[in-house]
């Protein structure tokens, strides 16, 4: 019976405590249409703005294109080789891959480097572009310090079908280029003929273009660089070293002597072989042995030289082992 009344005061309560809401109700598919509408809004800004990218790229382009590369006036008119080596200058030019008439920005200077890096000779290669109509490509060369023999390659009969054949290697390890090749010489003007031989190299790992990956190659020309020094060079002439036994290094003089090398502290060895070179008891003699890697107190042997080297020596005579104390040496003792 008073069921109204109840309901009029919950509506009059309501009012009373939210008096500016606004009873409206929004459909929900105009909402829908809103968003989309936005939507397309953005969509449609995004299309203008690539568009404009689009057309101004293309200008861009075709400005380069008639200002630039098709532009007669930039054509190659002189390509200028500058090499540090014995490269000939049309090959330099058949690895760059260029040629004159072609267009001076057409040139893909990265890719020339590339290619002309890629050949064993070449350490390093610069290019620049000359304005209007030149090309400069500088060429740092690789420089052999010692040789290798490569594998004899033989067929299914066992027959040899490619004869070993000496490469010459620089001082990182990288191999070259056959001996002979271009008249190449080695550290400081020797002929490539009569550069140390590296004997022991395991031949597999012997490829043209690629670096030996190994330690005692290495370290055998580490040494072999130190000794050209102009400390070393006047008194040591020498024909191989060997690598076949790790942590050591067998020099082979071209008299027939033998200096053995421990693998580490190249520098302080051959050091104390100078004052082994320079003793007053070698005086008239060749060494025929001496062992480096024991420290201060150095084995040496030493034989006569032939008659022929040394007027009246009647044969060749093998001394007995003698030791040489470096420390008394340097400090101007007296020698056992």
């Amino acid at each position: 019976m008073f069921n109204w009344i109840n309901e009029n005061s919950r509506e009059n309560r309501r009012k009373r405590r939210d008096p500016c809401k606004l009873d409206v109700k929004v459909r929900c598919s105009q909402r829908v249409q809103a968003q989309v509408g936005r939507g397309m809004l953005w969509l449609a800004t995004l299309m203008a703005a690539g568009l404009v990218v689009f057309g101004l790229y293309h200008a861009f382009t075709f400005f380069v294109s008639k200002s630039l590369t098709e532009n007669a006036a930039y054509n190659i008119n002189e390509i200028k080789i500058e090499t540090d080596g014995t490269l000939p200058h049309p090959q330099i030019v058949d690895l760059a891959g260029v040629r004159e008439g072609q267009n001076l920005f057409a040139v893909d200077l990265p890719g020339v480097r590339a290619a002309l890096e890629s050949h064993p000779v070449i350490r390093r290669a610069e290019i620049r572009r000359l304005l209007p109509d030149k090309l400069h490509i500088i060429i740092s060369e690789r420089v052999p310090i010692a040789q290798v023999y490569t594998k004899t390659v033989r067929d299914a009969a066992g027959r040899v079908t490619a004869p070993p054949t000496a490469c010459l290697i620089d001082a990182t390890a990288v191999v070259m280029k056959p001996v002979g090749v271009f008249g190449a010489t080695g550290e400081g003007g020797k002929p490539a003929v009569r550069l140390p031989l590296l004997t022991g190299v395991d031949a597999k790992l012997i490829k043209p273009g690629r670096r030996i990956e190994s330690e005692q190659v290495q370290k055998a020309l580490d040494l072999v660089h130190l000794c050209e020094g102009a400390e070393f060079a006047p008194l040591l002439d020498f024909d191989r070293v060997d690598v076949a036994v790790d942590g050591f290094l067998v020099m082979v003089m071209r008299q027939g002597g033998l200096v053995t090398f421990a693998a580490e502290n190249l520098a302080a060895q051959l050091k104390r072989l100078k004052i082994v070179l320079t003793h007053p008891s070698r005086a008239g003699r060749i060494i025929a042995t001496c062992d480096l890697s024991v420290g201060l107190n150095i084995p040496v042997t030493y034989f006569a030289p032939p008659a022929s080297i040394v007027p009246g020596a009647a044969s060749v005579a093998m001394s007995g082992p003698q030791i040489i104390n470096v420390r008394n040496t340097t400090s101007g003792g007296r020698h056992p």
